[in-house]
């Protein structure tokens, strides 16, 4: 493994590899993309491959064969990996041999691993040096397969969300996804008991919001409210399907940090590892059901001043500990004083996988087949097909009839959508 990690300013020198599935280009507030500027401005050298794009143009094998010759182009000491839950395109056994051939460090990158661990992050983690995870509770889980982890809270930086001198015109207000899991139900029971709500987002009454805009909408806001459980299952997390335990699962979002950076006051559903950076009652409050947050915002409302409060005291330990111009330059020094430590690169050599990762694996293979097909690259869909066979007969079976499934429904929407 690569000793440029071993002094206090030797792990600045790195060139590292960000495997980024798409480019978000009608989407430059992505959180993923986000992460990327944090990592090239941390390292000396930094490229970004965007592995989705080229497997869907280019096919996996050509796409293996680039990102090969990138790392002994650039001379790669160091590559990190962030996929959504659905990509599971690059084989395990590739990243495995981007260790042993290539010599590189493999760091995964996971920012929803309370959906997805089970399902694709522990998978992928047997080829991987170490894992930086939004999860706090999959650090321990990655650590009980021998694989050092790192907790990983923020995104943001001072210079993006900040306090704007405004007025609080705003009574009760949502800025996110209002499309999931059951946020308007909530939402519509406050509306209903005489609260006045403002949504923001995907869904919303007020449509999508720049980035450029969300520190305005936190600071105009007397109460931001932020919800915790996870999405349902949808064509969109389709990998959810053979796991749908995740629906109790609660994980702290990134709202309540959004608002502290604004000054400003969050009401969020429980979760447990909110405890880790806030203090409940003290930087901000919970609620665990409908009736409770009813209540809660009636009393927020009512007591400005402890309102108040709460909101300088979670601004205070937000940008002090968590503001990302501080906290991820820490985070990679961190990470490298991991990686220095050869113990743990001792794992086995075989790579486990089981039935929900085979035919997650299958399925998205399908679907990337039709996409491939569609866009008359006849020689990578090929490839593709080839590789649905890897794990016998009958996941095939079971994979290729869901892949179509979910093929055939997007392209429905669409359709929809271009037509509507």
């Amino acid at each position: 493994m690569n000793d440029s990690c071993n002094s206090d300013n030797m792990w600045k020198n790195n060139s590292v590899l960000v495997l980024n599935p798409k480019n978000y280009e009608d989407a430059k507030d992505d959180g993923l993309e986000y992460i990327i500027g944090m990592i090239k401005n941390s390292f000396l050298n930094s490229y970004v491959f965007y592995f989705y794009d080229s497997i869907l143009r280019n096919g996996i094998k050509k796409t293996e064969t680039q990102i090969k010759n990138l790392i002994k182009e650039n001379n790669i000491s160091m590559v990190f990996f962030a996929p959504h839950g659905s990509n599971y395109e690059l084989p395990v056994e590739f990243f495995k041999s981007l260790k042993d051939e290539s010599k590189v460090n493999n760091v995964l990158w996971v920012w929803d691993d309370e959906m997805i661990f089970d399902t694709l992050s522990k998978y992928y983690a047997q080829a991987f040096d170490a894992a930086i995870t939004s999860d706090y509770y999959a650090t321990f889980a990655y650590q009980k397969l021998g694989i050092p982890s790192l907790y990983f809270f923020s995104r943001w930086s001072k210079k993006d969300f900040y306090p704007v001198n405004t007025v609080k015109d705003i009574e009760v207000g949502f800025l996110g996804d209002c499309t999931k899991a059951d946020r308007m139900e909530y939402i519509n029971y406050l509306k209903v008991n005489g609260i006045k709500v403002e949504t923001f987002g995907k869904g919303s009454e007020n449509g999508f919001v720049k980035k450029e805009r969300l520190s305005e909408i936190c600071s105009r806001t007397k109460i931001n409210l932020n919800f915790t459980k996870v999405d349902r299952l949808s064509i969109y997390a389709w990998f959810l399907e053979d796991n749908t335990l995740t629906k109790l699962v609660r994980h702290h979002k990134c709202r309540p940090v959004d608002a502290a950076m604004t000054r400003s006051f969050c009401l969020s559903e429980y979760a447990p590892s909110l405890c880790v950076a806030f203090e409940i009652g003290k930087d901000m409050e919970v609620f665990y059901n409908k009736e409770d947050l009813l209540k809660k915002v009636r009393y927020y409302l009512e007591n400005e001043d402890i309102r108040i409060q709460m909101a300088n005291n979670a601004y205070e330990k937000i940008v002090n500990s968590y503001d990302a111009d501080i906290f991820i330059p820490k985070l990679m020094k961190e990470l490298c004083g991991i990686l220095s430590n050869h113990i743990y690169a001792q794992r086995e050599a075989i790579i486990y996988k089981d039935s929900i990762f085979k035919k997650n694996h299958i399925n998205q293979l399908t679907f990337i087949m039709f996409y491939q097909l569609l866009k008359l690259k006849f020689r990578p869909a090929l490839e593709t097909f080839i590789n649905l066979f890897q794990y016998g007969f009958g996941i095939f079976l079971i994979s290729f009839f869901k892949g179509t499934k979910r093929a055939i429904l997007r392209i429905c929407v669409s359709f929809k959508k271009n037509h509507a």
